[in-house]
């Protein structure tokens, strides 16, 4: 069997959907025992996306001139198909189908949605995008012959909204990678990221691009400000990542914090940093107003971080019992979970403890393996 996999919508390793095609990609090195596998990549990302010293993924190199969003959706109809003629697979599987997917193929389509996170999130894109994902996207995904999602969360709303039969949609949860996320020496971790992003312990952690309205980090940054009046604790409140679409909203909010002297912002931290900064923190909080899945909290609770975070849409379904949810839009929830967090030694060291326990119930093995069987499938089917 002969399978294409396009990586492009994947951010170059900058984003959750990223981490879920290299973690793919890094399984099915081995699992894919009866596959050719040909991988379309930006130049640019090669070492992103293909595991070192790879022998069965076979790259497919192209400019970084492909990347804009306009051009790039053009090629997916127009030279995508010819691609696959050429070439002669048996399926083609676009794992960051939520961002770019074709509309015909001569193979079989196998494509994974992450979340319609902008039906639920008013603002979140620019009209342009918003046109796209209400009137294009729909459509393209029915195109589909399987669709993979990662929660039960988004199942429902590519059911519902994007009208897909529900036989055609399966849940293929994303998981930490336990070789590169697991606890460890808290006071180590926290001097490596303290040197480096100049970072004081102790601190409470947000992972996540700095988008606005959708990430939710304004809320956070007002709840973190009246705990710290409330309560005088020490603590930093570390916010994690790239500035995206509405990010000078979340510096102007810590600029008018009343401690935002104590809210960092160390910018994109490389993935090989990641496990230390999650162990570092004293607490992990995710706020966001809606995620397809959530990964960022698994990471942290196999790092045996206490964690918590929003009680809307998959975030639940992810963190299971082992984290405490609140309702994101009110800062006084916020603050009210995050201060018992951070005050009560007992119900953290609970939390850190089942968070730990949860992690492990993810495996990107299975993952992976349900992802081969539907591309099997859909191939056979053909």
């Amino acid at each position: 069997m002969k399978l294409g996999i396009c990586t492009f919508g994947g951010d170059g390793g900058k984003s959750g959907i990223s981490r879920y095609i290299v973690s793919l990609l890094q399984q099915f090195e081995s699992l894919a025992s009866d596959m050719t596998i040909d991988v379309m990549v930006y130049k640019s990302e090669l070492d992103v996306f293909l595991p070192a010293g790879s022998k069965k993924l076979r790259p497919i190199e192209f400019p970084d001139s492909l990347k804009p969003p306009v051009r790039n959706i053009f090629w997916h109809q127009a030279s995508l198909p010819g691609l696959c003629r050429r070439e002669g697979y048996d399926a083609m599987f676009l794992p960051a189908a939520n961002r770019r997917s074709a509309l015909r193929l001569p193979c079989p389509m196998v494509g994974t949605v992450h979340d319609f996170s902008s039906i639920h999130v008013a603002g979140k894109y620019d009209p342009s995008r918003m046109f796209y994902i209400r009137q294009v996207l729909p459509f393209l995904i029915r195109r589909l012959d399987h669709v993979l999602t990662v929660s039960e969360s988004s199942r429902r709303d590519i059911i519902s909204y994007a009208r897909v039969p529900a036989e055609r949609v399966t849940v293929t949860p994303l998981a930490a990678d336990h070789g590169v996320y697991f606890p460890g020496d808290v006071e180590a971790a926290r001097r490596a990221v303290g040197e480096k992003y100049k970072i004081r312990a102790p601190y409470v952690l947000y992972t996540s691009r700095l988008e606005h309205p959708g990430k939710n980090h304004v809320r956070l940054i007002q709840a973190f400000d009246q705990l710290k009046t409330r309560e005088n604790l020490p603590h930093q409140l570390v916010l994690a990542g790239s500035d995206w679409s509405g990010s000078e909203e979340v510096h102007k909010a810590a600029s008018a914090a009343r401690h935002s002297a104590d809210i960092c912002f160390p910018g994109f931290v490389a993935g090989g940093d990641l496990p230390a900064l999650y162990r570092g923190a004293e607490a992990f909080i995710f706020p966001s107003l809606f995620e397809g899945f959530g990964l960022p909290i698994l990471e942290a609770m196999a790092c045996g971080t206490a964690t918590a975070c929003s009680n809307l849409s998959s975030m639940p379904e992810v963190a299971g019992d082992a984290a405490p949810t609140f309702d994101p839009y009110d800062v006084d929830a916020i603050a009210s979970v995050l201060g018992k967090l951070l005050t009560d030694d007992a119900w953290r060291a609970k939390c850190r403890q089942g968070g730990i326990e949860r992690a492990l119930q993810f495996n990107w093995k299975r993952t992976a393996e349900a992802t081969l069987s539907a591309l099997r499938s859909a191939a056979s089917k053909h």
